[in-house]
């Protein structure tokens, strides 16, 4: 394998990228979405229509998908992971076009 220097300038950028996005802690493939319920108290607020706002975590675990509860204090935390995810998919997506690109064109 050549070392990273002979690489097309395009190419090393999103290696490094993604070599960056990697070595930080905390990566999550899913999707966060807000569950509004009633908690059941008659005297709550939420029986006059404010109903009580948590945000889950969708993920999919072993074939099934399954919804964890994030703490409001985890939620920007969450966020933070989910995008890097996406950032990484997208950096991969482009790599994989530049070497199907490659491919094409039978160069090294």
């Amino acid at each position: 394998m050549r070392h990273r220097a002979h690489l097309p300038a395009a190419e090393r950028q999103a290696i490094s990228r993604l070599h960056a996005l990697l070595s930080r802690p905390g990566l999550l493939h899913g999707s966060l979405q807000s569950n509004r319920r009633r908690c059941g108290n008659p005297r709550c607020r939420c029986n006059r229509g404010y109903l009580h706002v948590s945000p889950l975590l969708r993920v999919v675990e072993g074939g099934r998908q399954v919804s964890l509860h994030v703490p409001a204090v985890w939620e920007a935390r969450v966020r933070a992971w989910l995008k890097r995810d996406q950032e990484i998919r997208q950096i991969l997506g482009q790599l994989a076009a530049m070497y199907s690109a490659r491919l094409k064109a039978r160069k090294e």
